[in-house]
Parts: C-alpha cells; sequence; structure tokens
C-alpha cells in the first residue's frame, strides 16, 4: 500500500518549500501588512487633516459671527442714545403748544415775561437733546416734514409754499416725530 500512496503523491506534486522560502514569504505577507498599515495611517491623517481645517473654518465663522454681533449692538446703541429723548419730547409737545396759544392770546391774566421764560426753557431742553423746531413759513411744502390741513389760493406766491403754520413740527436729526401742520399755497 504504501508504493500506492508514492505513486499517488508523484501523481499529484505538492510544492514543497523549503525553509527559508517559508520565511521570506511569510516576511513578504509581514511587509504587505505594513504596507496597509501605512495606508491606514496616512489616510487617516488626510481624515484628521480635513477635520482640523472644518473646525478652523467652523472658528474663523464664530469669530466673525460674534464681530458682527458686536458692531450690530454697537449701532443699536448709538441709535438708542440719538433718539432716546424722543419719548420725552412728544410727552413735552403739548404744553409747548397751549403755553404758546396762552401768550398769544393772554393779555392781563398771566404775566408774558414768565411764559416767555418758560417757552425758552423748555426749547432749550429741546435743543440740548437735539430736537429740531419744524416751522415751514414760506418754504416749499415736503411731505416728508409738513401736513398739509388745508389749501389756499394766494397769486402773489409761488405754488407750494407754506402760507400758514397752524402748529409747528420737531425732528430728531432726520426723523420726524410729529410734522408741522401748514397751510399750503396752490394756483
Amino acid at each position: 500500500m504504501t508504493p500506492n500512496k508514492k505513486k499517488d503523491s508523484n501523481e499529484n506534486p505538492v510544492d514543497l518549500k523549503s525553509d527559508q522560502e517559508v520565511e521570506d514569504i511569510e516576511s513578504s505577507y509581514d511587509s504587505e501588512s505594513t504596507i496597509k498599515t501605512d495606508d491606514e495611517t496616512e489616510s487617516e491623517n488626510l481624515d484628521l487633516q480635513k477635520k482640523i481645517q472644518s473646525l478652523d473654518e467652523k472658528v474663523l465663522r464664530a469669530q466673525a459671527e460674534v464681530d458682527n454681533v458686536r458692531k450690530t449692538s454697537q449701532k443699536e446703541i448709538l441709535k438708542a442714545k440719538i433718539y432716546s429723548a424722543e419719548s420725552i419730547t412728544k410727552d413735552l409737545l403739548s404744553p409747548i403748544d397751549n403755553l404758546q396759544r396762552s401768550l398769544e392770546h393772554s393779555n392781563d391774566g398771566i404775566p408774558q415775561s414768565l411764559i416767555e421764560l418758560v417757552l425758552k426753557e423748555i426749547s432749550q431742553a429741546l435743543t440740548k437733546n437735539n430736537i429740531e423746531e419744524i416751522y415751514p413759513l414760506g418754504e416749499k411744502f415736503d411731505p416728508n416734514f409738513h401736513e398739509a390741513l388745508s389749501v389756499k389760493q394766494d397769486q402773489q406766491k409761488d405754488p407750494e409754499i407754506v402760507l400758514e403754520v397752524i402748529q409747528k413740527g420737531y425732528k430728531i436729526q432726520d426723523r420726524v416725530i410729529r410734522p408741522a401742520l401748514v397751510i399750503v399755497n396752490k394756483i
């Protein structure tokens, strides 16, 4: 039986390698696995670099957003300072008008000098807070600053000229608090 086994083994020759050849093959597999490890490390490094770039972009965007918020808040603070007297002014306008009317119609009741003094003080307070009077007598009608109550015809004056100011208007810089009530010339 053994001769047959040998015969079979000769018919299907098995490629037997020497010990040196086996070690060479194993070392080549080890070097391929090392190459794979280097490739994996390289891809991990690329992934980490991409993540770092992504985080850097996020940090820059966050810094830009903080700067924008800071600039916007500074603008809002400036606007608040400029227009802070608006509500006080609205409250003072009616007393100013009443004092002016009483000054026009009182001959004996209230000393005129007292009313003039109060009006002067109120006017100074408004000026101190950058509040300007709108008194457009003789000026061209501007719907941004004036409100026409009626129209009159005066051939001696140009069209759309303010003939009378019924009530003064007031503004803070370019913002109208109350438009001037006027009568306009219409030809």
